[in-house]
């Protein structure tokens, strides 16, 4: 076998001239919006004690205890009205009511306790488990949590730590950005854009999913709300979703849950793919459509077929750990996939070298490219680069790929070469924040459409700043 590709050869950007000069002259990249998302989660946070929603009012208003719980049960669920049930302020004006809540309380506590003995995999489910298999770097720290570009226009979504959604178009400011805000939209994991649709967002959450639709009238301050909310049958939070490429089908999964949940939103119908095993934690559905990625929390990763009744392949991960970030190739011929124990970076290959040979022969997984954290022959001195992979994305012209890690701050860049049966992969350079301390959080490619042909990177740092660097 050759000898793996590696970081070695990385050299930061700024050491290749010509590449650094014609990145710091990209007129295109001038129009792009600012955005600098610290500077607006702290003038939200110092501006008011509480945020403002659709449903609040100006004024305090005495409510009845019934009428308190009824409200905050349609603003924000059972969990949060059984809550202001049980709390100091109820069991003065209302003790029965008080300790009608505290049996409710009880009652669920021995459920769930049963529950998670028949099914452990759905316990621990806070915020720092969800953390350990989202694909965005320091989820609970990072000023920004996910980024999702509109497939056909210039829009950039911005989830935030505040658990608010800002959406920017070109030219424009922190002030004229669409804000998506509301009280059941909470810890947001993932979000995108519907295919063949010009307004519509899905946000994946803690409650569930939002759907948003996002005109070109809404700005800042305007009270609003999702126009729908679906939420996953066991009231688990969803930690990945993937629109198919029409739109009609959105797939999501939690990692509390075995299922992989298909939704038809038009038709609010939902067909749950159920296999044996630990629950699912990252989906990545194939440009063409025809394969679906799933990965869990242990060793087992499958990829259905889409086309054969949802028929799967299963696979497991050699040295243990789990699949941590995966992306398909824009071709669809490859799967690329990094587990969290390896640094690794191997290969699934989705094409037939014969016309008689079968797909399940030709799937082997097969290691491209070594991701240990290393120093540039260049410059020995430099910080060190690769580790363990957080985050991969593709570019749309299958020329680039690019890769974050967990515990080092520079971001590999490396060169890839497509070939109907055949991958080639070289390190190209890496990519560097403001300061040592900025780290990835986030990344993906702006999509290709018509007033857009050129592959540009999205890079979300861990101090809100948000950078676009463009391929050739």
């Amino acid at each position: 076998m050759a000898a793996l590709s590696n970081l070695k050869e990385c050299p930061p950007l700024s050491m290749i001239s010509d590449l650094a000069l014609r990145q710091a002259h990209s007129p295109e990249l001038q129009r792009y919006p600012q955005i600098r998302l610290s500077s607006e989660l702290m003038a939200s946070h110092t501006a008011a004690g509480q945020r403002f929603y659709g449903g609040q009012s100006f004024l305090p208003v005495e409510e009845g205890v019934l009428k308190r719980i009824t409200r905050i049960f349609f603003d924000a669920g059972f969990w949060e009205s059984l809550e202001e049930a049980r709390s100091a302020k109820t069991r003065e004006q209302a003790p029965v009511i008080a300790q009608a809540g505290d049996y409710i309380a009880q009652i669920l506590s021995m459920v769930n306790t049963l529950k998670l003995k028949i099914f452990p995999h759905t316990q621990g489910l806070g915020a720092e488990r969800i953390a350990q298999f989202v694909e965005t770097g320091d989820w609970l720290n990072s000023n920004v949590r996910c980024l999702a570009w509109h497939l056909h226009i210039f829009k950039l979504a911005v989830a935030g730590l505040d658990d608010v959604v800002r959406i920017y178009t070109k030219d424009s400011s922190a002030a004229a950005a669409a804000v998506l805000k509301s009280p059941v939209q909470t810890e947001i994991t993932c979000m995108a854009w519907r295919p063949l649709c010009a307004a519509q967002i899905v946000i994946g959450c803690r409650q569930g999913l939002c759907f948003w639709k996002v005109e070109t009238s809404m700005h800042l301050g305007r009270s609003n709300a999702p126009s729908h909310i679906f939420r996953h049958p066991s009231n688990l939070p969803i930690t990945s979703l993937q629109w198919n490429k029409d739109g009609t089908q959105l797939a999501t999964t939690s990692i509390g849950d075995r299922s992989i949940i298909i939704w038809q939103p038009d038709s609010a119908l939902m067909q749950p793919l159920k296999r044996l095993g630990p629950p699912c934690s990252l989906l990545k559905w194939s440009p063409d459509n025809d394969w679906l990625f799933s990965a869990t929390v242990d060793r087992v990763f499958r990829v259905w077929n889409c086309h054969n009744r949802w028929t799967t392949e299963r696979w497991v991960c050699g040295n243990g750990g789990y699949v941590q970030t995966a992306c398909w190739s824009p071709c669809g011929r490859f799967l690329l996939f990094v587990s969290s124990t390896e640094p690794i970076l191997y290969r699934l290959q989705f094409v037939q070298h014969t016309l008689l040979s079968s797909y399940s022969d030709e799937k082997e997984v097969l290691p491209i490219a070594d991701l240990n954290a290393c120093t540039t022959c260049i410059d020995p001195n430099s910080p060190l680069i690769g580790g363990h992979a957080q985050q991969m994305a593709w570019d749309p012209h299958g020329n680039y790929l690019v890769i974050t890690f967990k515990s080092t701050n520079s971001i590999a860049v490396f060169r890839t070469f497509i070939q109907k049966f055949d991958l080639n992969i070289s390190a190209a350079y890496s990519l560097s924040g403001e300061t040592a301390a900025e780290r990835p959080s986030f990344i993906c490619f702006q999509p290709l459409y018509k007033e857009n042909d050129r592959s540009v990177l999205t890079i979300a740092w861990s101090s809100g700043r948000i950078q676009y660097h463009a391929f050739d």
